[in-house]
């Protein structure tokens, strides 16, 4: 009976890494339209600085280029070593209920796991993910493609704009860098690239257009509040994947990838750059609730 229980236990938790860190549009029930920034610690430091010193902006956004067969690849391979996969353990446990053939089963009740996507924004090590990913961890951990783990912290939270600013600790490295495009100039037809963590697989890239630019989904969403605009694309965003970016063929991160429709085929949503620079905006000016991180 012990090892049907370690059995049981692993399975369990295979499947709650693959079922954690990225929600659908069905599972986020509504999306808010108001609400402020939160500012950690390490926020201050940033009050007062130049944007410069939080994000990098790219030359060119889009250019019409001839699409050649390896004009995908060329840009995965320039972009992907800054795009990271994120280990989140969360300070609620899950309880699953393993239910065999025979018997009433039992309880197992094993650590939550959240995946998810990042990406460094500066060489200083500051990087971007989703709020979902991160809002309930009591630790972090983020993996680049070449396998380095470094612990992060939580520099400032966005949970309007589902946005969430992450800096690693204990290190003067410098990273590799995604820089920012405008994405006020994506338009339906744009082909763009996705980089994430699907599922707890790694670094993966899928490809596709934008469908539709400016998707307001919030009920009362409307240019006089806070809601989401999101990038519509048909780029597969599957569960781990979110808080990955979302690129252009010159490069540039044109957007934050947060969700997928599961009732449609190939429709994910990507919160604009556009609306990254606000959430980043309010913490360089300290606009913002402060906030103390839960303890685990």
């Amino acid at each position: 009976m012990c090892l049907l229980k370690k059995v049981f236990f692993w399975i369990s938790l295979v499947l709650i890494l693959f079922i954690s860190g990225c929600v659908t549009m069905e599972d986020r029930g509504g999306f808010p339209t108001e609400g402020p920034v939160l500012l950690r610690d390490q926020a201050n430091l940033l009050v007062g600085r130049k944007p410069e010193d939080l994000y990098i902006l790219a030359e060119k956004t889009v250019s019409d280029r001839p699409l050649t067969s390896q004009l995908i690849r060329q840009t995965a391979q320039k972009t992907s070593d800054a795009v990271v996969s994120i280990y989140a353990q969360t300070a609620t446990p899950y309880r699953v209920r393993i239910i065999p053939f025979i018997g009433r089963g039992f309880q197992v009740q094993v650590p939550g796991i959240g995946l998810g996507s990042g990406f460094f924004i500066h060489p200083s090590g500051y990087m971007l993910t989703n709020n979902h990913v991160i809002e309930t961890a009591s630790n972090i951990h983020v993996v680049t493609v070449k396998g380095k783990d470094y612990e992060v912290v939580v520099v400032a939270r966005d949970p309007v704009f589902d946005l969430a600013l992450l800096k690693p600790v204990n290190t003067d490295e410098r990273f590799p860098v995604l820089p920012m495009g405008d994405s006020d100039q994506m338009a339906a037809g744009d082909m763009v690239v996705a980089i994430g963590n699907p599922i707890g697989l790694g670094h993966t890239v899928t490809t596709g257009i934008i469908s539709h630019a400016g998707r307001i989904l919030a009920e009362q969403g409307d240019l006089t509040t806070r809601a989401i605009r999101f990038l519509q694309t048909d780029a597969a965003i599957s569960p781990g994947s979110s808080g990955g970016p979302l690129i252009t063929l010159e490069g540039a991160w044109i957007g934050v990838n947060t969700a997928a429709a599961t009732a449609a085929q190939s429709i994910g949503f990507a919160v604009s750059s556009r609306q990254v620079v606000e959430f980043l905006t309010n913490v360089l000016y300290g606009q913002g609730e402060a906030e103390t991180p839960t303890a685990p």
